[in-house]
């Protein structure tokens, strides 16, 4: 194992793009969401911008739903090199910390703005192909954000309630698993070549 320095993670040359599958709690805690999401991700260094966009349905069919837009800052703490299980070749695995703002439209009509952190660990890889610069990652995240509903007037209020409308207002968890691709600058995707000598392994 190797720890790489900071030229390590300057090696996009594309935006990431990337979509996974989420599950997270009900707005009121009652239910489960489920659904999936895509992103796209620059990168300067150890920095990053993503732009995001979701749905989401509860799993017990109870009409909750909503669709989601969300802008993320990221940073990436730590990277090191790691021998793949199933080749003759390094991956890159990265650790990140984001922070999170999401605009919410719930099925019922109502939106909530939410603000959070995520943590996600990434693993990533170059193509096998010699002149490709095609990237690969997988990435496992987990989310926890708070949200907060627009105000609204008594009368919308006591319908909400009496219709069953759950709570906008809490804390909630949210965890994906998801893949991105983009490009990389030739020098990066040297890390992720077949080494001559492991290719002549049994």
């Amino acid at each position: 194992m190797a720890m790489t320095g900071a030229a390590a993670a300057e090696g996009e040359r594309t935006p990431m793009f990337g979509g996974a599958l989420t599950y997270g709690d009900g707005p009121d805690h009652r239910s489960a969401l489920v659904g999936g999401e895509v992103d796209l991700a620059w990168w300067s260094g150890r920095l990053g911008l993503a732009v995001e966009a979701a749905a989401r349905r509860a799993i017990d069919d109870d009409g909750v739903r909503n669709l989601a837009v969300a802008g993320s800052a990221r940073i990436l703490v730590a990277d090191w090199l790691w021998p793949s299980l199933f080749e003759p070749r390094d991956v890159e695995i990265g650790v990140e910390l984001q922070v999170i703002a999401e605009r919410t439209w719930w099925s019922r009509d109502d939106s909530a703005d939410g603000y959070g952190l995520g943590a996600a660990i990434r693993i990533r890889g170059g193509s096998d192909w010699e002149f490709s610069s095609l990237l690969a990652e997988s990435r496992l995240f987990v989310r926890v954000m708070r949200s907060r509903g627009e105000p609204a007037d008594v009368a919308a209020r006591t319908a909400d309630a009496s219709a069953g409308s759950p709570a906008r207002d809490g804390v909630t968890a949210l965890i994906g698993l998801g893949a991105a691709f983009g490009a990389g600058k030739p020098r990066y995707l040297e890390r992720f070549r077949p080494r001559p000598l492991d290719l002549l392994r049994p």
